[in-house]
């Protein structure tokens, strides 16, 4: 099967609206391509490089970024859904001020990454694993976080106003270190966030 660089070559660096299920091997670098409208399903691209590359309004379906560099490359109004992408820094990836969500995630594995510093105010994360994740300094204002597990995960410095995490699990926040002003937990949760200040939980 060939890659997904030789699929793209005699596009002149734009597709739209393209089914695409190559993928990269390790180390392979994509750069400068605009996918419009395009739908990536079970594409491989474990370790590859994609640089300053231009995704709108595309749909990655049970693709493997695990450890991918996405340096200068920018994700507007793309959705991931039954992804695994370990070990990847959020941040490395170009920031897209016209997408209506920074990032929209639905039942990814996104464990080991970071997203340390990064703006993703009114992201979504439906029922993601993001366990020892960074997420330190991260702009989750407004973020649905929803069922997702944040076993180990990070938090420091972390804007979480109006986030929601009703159902989400695993997580250990001090609403001292991280701003939390109206943010949406479960109950039992709550009991944790108030002995995490110092009170005493009964009953």
């Amino acid at each position: 099967m060939p890659s997904l660089l030789e699929r793209l070559v005699a596009s002149d660096g734009y597709a739209a609206d393209l089914d695409l299920t190559e993928g990269l091997a390790p180390g392979e670098v994509l750069e400068g391509v605009e996918l419009e409208g395009c739908r990536l399903d079970g594409c491989v691209l474990e370790k590859a490089v994609l640089r300053d590359c231009i995704l709108t309004d595309c749909t990655l379906t049970g693709c493997n970024l695990s450890m991918a560099d996405l340096i200068g490359t920018r994700f507007t109004d793309c959705r991931f859904v039954d992804c695994k992408a370990l070990g990847v820094v959020w941040g490395r990836a170009a920031v897209a001020p016209l997408s209506t969500r920074p990032w929209d995630f639905e039942r990814c594995r996104l464990d080991l990454g970071s997203f340390r510093d990064v703006a993703a105010a009114g992201a979504r994360f439906a029922d993601c694993s993001l366990r020892e994740v960074d997420l330190a300094g991260a702009d989750l204002r407004r973020a649905d976080l929803g069922g997702c597990d944040f076993g180990g995960a990070a938090f420091a410095g972390t804007d979480l106003r109006e986030a929601v995490l009703v159902g989400a699990e695993g997580y250990d926040l001090d609403p001292v270190e991280n701003r939390v002003r109206g943010m949406r937990v479960d109950a039992g949760a709550a009991a944790g966030i108030l002995r995490a200040m110092g009170l005493v939980v009964e009953g």
